[in-house]
């Protein structure tokens, strides 16, 4: 049973072209264009996230110019624009036939 195993295995063929990636750079800098344009969206300005949400002022400028982020903060940021995180995120940075592509809505 175990020989028929291995012999499968080694019969299956994992196309690189095929497999879902991501590229963070590109989520990075799609998630902070998203986070920019719900913040205006909604009418908030910076010092109404630091002042009305608890962020930082650098905080939400280097999310915006796409430096990256933590889980929490983005769990955080979510809470702020009141949308699911899967919503959030839909898109960004995956990488489609190696190259890199965003849904991020533009309006």
């Amino acid at each position: 049973m175990l020989r028929c195993a291995l012999i499968f295995l080694r019969e299956v063929h994992i196309n690189d072209e095929s497999m879902l990636r991501y590229d963070y750079k590109e989520f990075s800098a799609a998630l902070g264009k998203r986070v920019k344009q719900l913040r205006k969206e909604r009418g908030l300005t910076l010092r109404a996230l630091v002042i009305q949400h608890g962020f930082h002022l650098t905080q939400i400028q280097r999310i915006e110019k796409g430096d990256g982020l933590s889980v929490p903060t983005l769990l955080r940021i979510a809470e702020v624009f009141q949308m699911p995180v899967e919503k959030l995120i839909a898109g960004l940075g995956l990488v489609d036939g190696g190259e890199s592509r965003s849904k991020s809505s533009k309006k």
